[in-house]
C-alpha cells in the first residue's frame, strides 16, 4: 500500500468557493460522488484567520505548524471530498481557518465507569491529507495525481505531493506499474 501525501494553502475564502464549485461540475460530469464539507462548530469561528480583504492570515503570529490544543469553537473545516472510485479513499481538498489544508481525526473515548461513562473527544488537525492506494490499481493512483496536478496549478500554488511511487515527479506509467507490483510482491511475501 502506499500513502500519497500533500499540503499546501489556498490564497482566499473566494478562491475556496470557486475551488468547491468547480469540483462539484467536475464530479457531476465525471460520475464521481463528492461531500461538500463545511464544519464550523460556532458559527463565529468562520471568520476567525480572514483578514478584511478576504484573503488568509498566513503571518508567524498563527503559525500553525506546532501542536496546538483547540476548544471545539476553533474547529473549522471547509472544502470538498471528492471520491473518484467508491472503493478507494477520497481525495480531501478542506482547508481550516487558515487556508491550510488539513482534515481533522476525531476520536471518541467511553470509560466505563461505576455506572456512568467519561467520554473524551478528541479533535486533531492532520495538516497533510493522504490518499491511500493499493498497489493494484496504478489507474486509481495516476487519477489522483492527475485531479492533484490540476488543483496546484489553479488553486493551490503551494501544493507539495509525496508520492512514494516517485510518479508525482516522473509521470512514468509504466515505471508506476512495476513500483506498484514490486510493492503488491513484497506484501504478499510478508
Amino acid at each position: 500500500m502506499i500513502y500519497l501525501k500533500y499540503s499546501g494553502s489556498i490564497e482566499s475564502k473566494e478562491a475556496t468557493a470557486r475551488l468547491i464549485d468547480e469540483f462539484v461540475d467536475i464530479s457531476r460530469i465525471s460520475g464521481w460522488e463528492y461531500n461538500i464539507i463545511s464544519e464550523n462548530f460556532q458559527t463565529m469561528t468562520a471568520g476567525q484567520g480572514l483578514q478584511e480583504n478576504g484573503k488568509y492570515d498566513t503571518s508567524d503570529d498563527n503559525d500553525i505548524s506546532e501542536i496546538q490544543t483547540l476548544s471545539s469553537s476553533e474547529v473549522y473545516l471547509e472544502g470538498i471530498v471528492i471520491h473518484i472510485r467508491p472503493d478507494a479513499d477520497p481525495v480531501r481538498l478542506t482547508f481550516d481557518r487558515n487556508g491550510k489544508l488539513a482534515t481533522i481525526s476525531f476520536s471518541t473515548t467511553d470509560t466505563p465507569g461505576f455506572n456512568k461513562k467519561l467520554t473524551v473527544k478528541k479533535y486533531e488537525f492532520i495538516y497533510y491529507p493522504f490518499i491511500k492506494l493499493f498497489t493494484r490499481d496504478a489507474d486509481y493512483h495516476s487519477q489522483a495525481v492527475k485531479l492533484l496536478d490540476y488543483v496546484k496549478k489553479k488553486y493551490i500554488y503551494d501544493l507539495e505531493v509525496m508520492d512514494p511511487s516517485y510518479y508525482w515527479e516522473t509521470r512514468d506509467v509504466e515505471q508506476l506499474k512495476v513500483k506498484l507490483w514490486k510493492a503488491a510482491l513484497k506484501q504478499s511475501i510478508i
